[in-house]
């Protein structure tokens, strides 16, 4: 293979990467308004039972982690080189009241900065397939 060959393929394998993750900071985004409104009962049915709960003044917290990339680059100026590694993760927090999502907040490492929340994404696509499916949204 010549070096061409192997120069495009690693652009493709790079475009094709950040493909996949500005997609899922964009599932991530919209989940913050589109699942506003959505059961108790079917966040469970779509995303499981959660890491955490609790009730604070008759609102309810349900915690979901998600994520565990790790991403790096290295630097070299001829003489030494300086690495560095970034452990990416997304605490996923639905506040509900009434049995319903009124609030969705992101917290951690959840992306880069141009996808911010792509690690939430993990929590919340299969409540966004739902959603899609159901009502045409997203």
């Amino acid at each position: 293979m010549s070096n061409i060959n192997k120069v495009y393929y690693l652009i493709l394998l790079i475009t094709s990467f950040s493909a996949c993750t500005i997609q899922r900071a964009i599932v991530a985004s919209k989940a913050k308004e589109e699942l506003i409104g959505m059961s108790k009962k079917d966040l469970f049915l779509c995303a499981g039972t959660p890491m955490r709960q609790d009730i604070v003044d008759g609102v309810e917290f349900l915690t979901y982690s998600s994520g565990g990339d790790s991403v790096g680059g290295a630097v070299s100026n001829g003489s030494f080189v300086v690495a560095k590694r970034a452990h990416r993760y997304c605490e996923v927090t639905f506040a509900l009241q009434d049995g319903k999502i009124i609030k969705v907040s992101y917290q951690g490492r959840t992306g880069g900065l141009l996808t911010g929340g792509e690690q939430c994404a993990f929590v919340v696509e299969n409540c966004h397939q739902n959603k899609e499916g159901e009502q045409g949204r997203f």
